[in-house]
């Protein structure tokens, strides 16, 4: 099973020096006409690959945190590590758009959470926060940012997906996990997103993996929407999601 990610800084990408295949018509494992691919990694002719393809495995791999710093549980939480544990609570969110949430951490939900009170036992004894602390000001850091931000959401998918019945078998039973990069199209509410690059973060075997890369390029979403003065923008996202390949 693949599962390799580059880690790095936010928008900065793989880069293929490899020889790349070009779009393969009805075929269930070829990319649709005007796309391109390397192994894993399928993009449509134009896109920037060098921005569509980032690791959201982790907030410093986007670029906006730091590597994660275990609380020491006998001593204070300073206000920088209590924002940054909720930050990495919001790791799901970030993945949508880092540079969008995190913008929006900065200036809604940051200003909420320097007023939480720190002061006495917040720790648990492995060094995390107590989870109801946690769980509340997540969601106070959760509620601030989307009252700016909208997810993207699939809005359809893809119908009738088929498989090799060679490939039907415990052996290969499994699900294909996805990043895909969302380009909207269109404009207001009535714009819809469609994937400009699709990548396969792991899977069960290469043929379902292709088969899972092509769905992906034929479904599409709702795209993530910022408010900006009092209207709603789509903007570019990214999503991670799974197409399961299982024997009944």
């Amino acid at each position: 099973m693949f599962s390799t990610r580059n880690v790095g800084t936010a928008f900065i990408g793989i880069f293929f020096l490899f020889v790349v295949g070009c779009g393969g018509g009805n075929s269930p494992t070829a990319p649709p006409d005007g796309w391109q691919t390397s192994d894993l990694h399928w993009w449509e002719e134009g896109a920037d690959t060098s921005a569509v393809f980032t690791n959201l495995d982790s907030l410093s791999g986007m670029g906006v945190g730091t590597a994660e710093v275990q609380l020491a549980a006998n001593g204070d939480v300073t206000p920088e590590q209590f924002q940054a544990a909720i930050k990495r609570s919001l790791l799901p969110l970030y993945r949508n758009n880092p540079m969008v949430v995190d913008s929006l951490f900065g200036e809604y939900a940051a200003p909420q959470l320097e007023e939480v009170d720190l002061s006495g036992d917040v720790l648990q004894s492995n060094g995390e926060l107590k989870s109801d602390l946690l769980n509340k000001n997540q969601k106070v850091a959760y509620e601030a940012i989307t009252e700016y931000f909208r997810e993207p959401q699939r809005n359809q998918s893809p119908d009738n997906i088929v498989w090799p019945d060679s490939l039907r078998s415990e052996e290969y039973s499994g699900v294909v996990k996805l990043q895909a990069h969302l380009a909207p199209e269109g404009e207001g509410e009535e714009a819809v997103a469609r994937a400009n690059a699709v990548e396969v973060l792991s899977g069960p075997h290469p043929t379902l993996n292709r088969i899972a890369l092509k769905a992906a390029t034929q479904a599409t979403w709702q795209p993530a929407y910022v408010l900006e003065d009092g209207s709603w923008s789509p903007t570019e996202s990214w999503v991670q999601f799974n197409i399961p390949f299982q024997t009944r």
